[in-house]
């Protein structure tokens, strides 16, 4: 934008979530680590205003609050290295903290997404996610921003002397650094396949607790990990691509019930997030299920959506779910936007 007109314009930038089918390789005796098969959706969704303002400042709504610290820090990083200009962030619309979102990860690289366009930056998402010291397990995230659809990584090489000490490199994203983004491997729109969204009573973990969980846990054994790359590749991908919704459906729930590292997620979690996937099992109003991450949100797929929200509801009504929603896939990349600037500094913008 034109420098006369700088203090009347902001950013704004939209994207979806991140949701996690499962991580692929938690042992790395082939020389890669982790990599992830995941996929965009629409909502929940993260919406971020970056604003002209005299200093750096940065606010947020609810679920945004729990990534204050990280984003007024990434900003202050962003501006130096970048010698922009100050700016107030408003995360207007923050993903659920702590629950599969991806909203760490989702929430630091898109405001520096935004940021970058807001200081005539031309910096890439992975010059980004490197700043905010994210991917350094998975790129799913800082990817699906610049893609949406379905995705699966490769995941990161190991270092030399990984077979020293391999949980000291088997950690979770948040303590494993900003490394060098994934590669991606797959990426392709996903089929319009209407998505439950579920939101069990459930364990949220992160921080200590989930590191601690991580070196409880890895590395899984390297048959383990072979299966459910293979799952991965031969399955669940070739499904997407195919749009084949009984094949998906199997390879979904291979990955839930049957994958060795998503059996231990789900052993960490509250007992009405196992009652509920034992029950999606066992029923017939849904076709496949999954849990994102270490949860506790789970996703599901039905051709019966009377059956499914009639079941949910019990269940609600039960104490295991405290709400639930049908989104879609998001097949398109981040949206960001310039947008008017009023003299109350809020932008105003449908």
């Amino acid at each position: 934008m034109a420098e006369a007109l700088s203090r009347e314009w902001g950013v704004r930038i939209r994207t979806g979530c991140r949701v996690s089918f499962t991580l692929i390789d938690l042992n790395g005796e082939t020389g890669r680590r982790n990599g992830m098969a995941s996929m965009a959706l629409r909502s929940p969704g993260l919406e971020a205003v970056v604003l002209p303002h005299d200093s750096n400042e940065v606010e947020a709504d609810e679920n945004g609050s729990a990534h204050l610290e990280s984003v007024r820090s990434l900003l202050d990083r962003l501006r130096e290295a970048w010698q922009g200009p100050p700016a107030r962030v408003v995360i207007r619309k923050g993903l659920p903290p702590h629950t599969g979102f991806g909203s760490g990860t989702t929430t630091a690289v898109a405001v520096g997404r935004a940021y970058a366009q807001f200081a005539g930056v031309s910096a890439g998402i992975a010059e980004i996610a490197r700043a905010a010291g994210r991917a350094g397990t998975s790129g799913a995230s800082p990817n699906l921003i610049e893609r949406g659809g379905f995705l699966v990584d490769g995941g990161h090489r190991n270092p030399d002397d990984f077979a020293e000490d391999p949980r000291r490199y088997l950690v979770p994203t948040r303590y494993a650094g900003g490394g060098r983004r994934p590669p991606v491997l797959i990426s392709a729109p996903f089929p319009a396949w209407p998505i439950l969204v579920i939101i069990p009573n459930g364990n949220q973990m992160h921080g200590e607790a989930e590191r601690d969980f991580f070196a409880r846990t890895l590395p899984i054994p390297a048959e383990e990990a072979r299966r459910t790359a293979h799952a991965v590749l031969m399955n669940l991908a070739t499904s997407v691509l195919e749009e084949d919704y009984t094949a998906f459906c199997r390879a979904v729930d291979f990955l839930t019930y049957e994958s060795h590292f998503k059996r231990k997620q789900i052993d960490m979690q509250s007992s009405q997030v196992k009652f509920l996937l034992e029950e999606a099992r066992r029923g017939t109003e849904i076709d496949a299920v999954a849990m994102s991450s270490e949860g506790p949100m789970c996703y599901a797929f039905t051709r019966r959506p009377r059956a499914a929200v009639d079941w949910l509801s019990g269940l609600r009504e039960a104490g295991v779910v405290r709400d639930f929603w049908f989104s879609g896939p998001r097949n398109a990349p981040a949206d960001v936007s310039w947008i008017p600037v009023l003299d109350d500094g809020l932008a105003v913008v449908a």
